[in-house]
């Protein structure tokens, strides 16, 4: 690609993103409701009524649980404007704050420990917190009476930060993620060129759909969580209502992300 000069081009960005938003609004299109829900959710939780007074787990929980649903925003906003994985970027913070609320939400001594740790930040990795996780989903299957194949493999939490691995894949300089990204401007398609534009490639949704499906699913748990812990009054009607649409969001999440999966994601 020959150019005279780079003048110009950072305004003529802002009509090239303006053009293909829409495009990709209606590749992503099946992801609307279940993010519409799950931010939705987000909001009303702390509003509803409930058994239990705040404790310092839930006012913990409740901080980082707003930064999951401005990442939330932050994540569908990228890449709607085609920037895959700088969204994938916001989307591995998102997995960090919403496990955050899930392993705090409704234990007092963990968020004791969180508030001493002289580094302001979390005494745990993010394996920690998936293993903590994955412990906790366990015990609940357990009181609930309920049985999972995938909760019962030890490994299960290797699954979750298996997805957190990937999202990190976009965040770091990887060779893998920066060749995918460079072809996303090609004119021959055997060269790329060094710029920004927004990423409309047919290919490139599988990794638009997982980076989406990963961060609702941990938002969604973040916000059931929270739920948990503040022991909602569930002879509200507005309570019940409230739950019924949680839990439509993972069943219509697999109706997005089913089909898209069958197409390989660009690098593992």
């Amino acid at each position: 690609m020959v150019i005279k000069d780079s003048h110009g081009f950072w305004n003529a960005l802002s009509a090239v993103e303006l053009a293909d938003s829409p495009k990709i609004a209606r590749m992503l299109k099946p992801f609307l409701q279940p993010i519409t829900d799950c931010y939705e959710c987000g909001v009303e939780v702390p509003t509803l009524p409930s058994k239990r007074e705040p404790t310092d787990d839930i006012r913990i929980a409740g901080l980082f649980l707003k930064r999951s649903l401005n990442d939330l925003r932050a994540t569908w906003n990228l890449l709607l404007l085609g920037y895959t994985s700088q969204a994938g970027a916001v989307a591995a913070t998102a997995f960090e704050n919403s496990l955050i609320v899930s392993c705090l939400a409704g234990d007092t001594g963990r968020a004791r420990k969180f508030l001493a740790c002289k580094s302001g930040g979390s005494p745990w990795s993010v394996a920690d917190l998936c293993r903590m996780y994955a412990r906790q989903l366990k015990e609940k299957n357990k009181q609930s009476g309920t049985t999972s194949a995938s909760l019962e493999d030890e490994t299960y939490w290797q699954v979750l930060y298996s997805q957190y691995t990937w999202l990190c894949m976009l965040k770091h300089p990887t060779i893998p993620s920066a060749l995918h990204d460079a072809f996303s401007v090609s004119l021959t398609g055997t060269e790329y060129t060094i710029m920004a534009a927004p990423d409309t490639r047919i290919e490139d949704l599988p990794s638009k759909a997982f980076i989406l499906s990963v961060t609702i699913l941990r938002v969604m748990e973040a916000i059931d969580s929270f739920a948990l812990a503040r022991e909602l009054d569930f002879e509200k009607p507005n309570v019940i209502s409230w739950h019924k649409r949680l839990d439509s969001i993972e069943t219509n999440l697999d109706k997005a992300v089913d089909p898209i999966m069958k197409m390989p994601l660009p690098f593992h």
